[in-house]
């Protein structure tokens, strides 16, 4: 799949997924403005990026932050061009008690700063750009059912507030030909030996012990971005091996 002459904004850069997404993008020929908190945690992405000659732009800022959001946007659009596109997967596991009655509050005004605020913060900044165009896609990283059931409360709740969110928005800018979309990834595995986006090479097993991958979750990114995906709108989409159907583990073959 080609994204040749496509912009697209990817928050959250620096954790495997993040990373992931704009590899991918970028090596498939789209402009990519990626974006960060720390400026460590986008040096390997840009350097990696100059020597494959991928268009990147990228960003650091909190974008829990009203200003540093505006300020992204304007920068997107003087270095980069009209945006086509969004992902948007800033946010963080919050530690604490999984008791409601446990949770202190430091803990519930993270969970939703973290894995909320900042989304609501971008959305509503880069969606007026889509509406300028009439036509886009957003992607949201929420979490598949069993991580956001095992998680702290408000890690949950802000979670689950993004699948609400995402069905909402696919709802509301449905008449302006802007497509929302959700991924629910399981347990991520952040490690990535490499850059470089791999071959999709053999199937893997649907089994529990294998964490989702982020090139995994990063493929349906993609595809949900682009013109592959352009029917799908309002879609949650489960990228964890079935983990979450609490489905029998694969029987051996040998």
């Amino acid at each position: 799949m080609t994204m040749k002459g496509r912009v697209f904004l990817v928050a959250g850069v620096g954790s495997g997924l993040g990373s992931a997404v704009t590899a991918l993008l970028a090596s498939q020929g789209a402009t990519v403005v990626a974006v960060a908190r720390r400026r460590d945690s986008l040096a390997p992405v840009e350097a990696h990026a100059r020597a494959r000659g991928w268009a990147l732009r990228p960003f650091q800022g909190d974008l829990s932050e009203a200003e540093d959001v505006d300020r992204l946007v304007s920068t997107a659009l003087k270095e980069a061009g009209p945006l086509d596109g969004a992902c948007l997967q800033t946010g963080r596991w919050i530690a604490g008690d999984t008791l409601l009655h446990k949770t202190t509050d430091q803990e519930w005004t993270e969970g939703l700063r973290s894995n909320l605020d900042a989304i609501f913060r971008v959305g509503r900044a880069v969606l007026p750009l889509l509406l300028e165009r009439r036509r886009g896609s957003l992607v949201l990283v929420s979490a598949a059912d069993r991580v956001r059931w095992s998680g702290n409360v408000a890690y949950c709740v802000a979670k689950g507030g993004l699948v609400d969110l995402t069905r909402k928005l696919a709802r509301d800018y449905r008449p302006y030909g802007i497509r929302v979309n959700a991924v629910l990834p399981g347990t991520m595995e952040h490690d990535l030996p490499s850059l470089d986006p791999p071959d999709v090479g053999r199937p893997l097993p649907l089994a529990n012990a294998s964490g989702s991958g982020s090139w995994e979750v990063a493929r349906m990114v993609s595809y949900l971005l682009g013109d592959e995906g352009r029917w799908i709108t309002g879609a949650t989409i489960p990228v964890d091996g079935g983990y979450s159907t609490f489905a029998a583990e694969p029987t051996s073959s040998g």
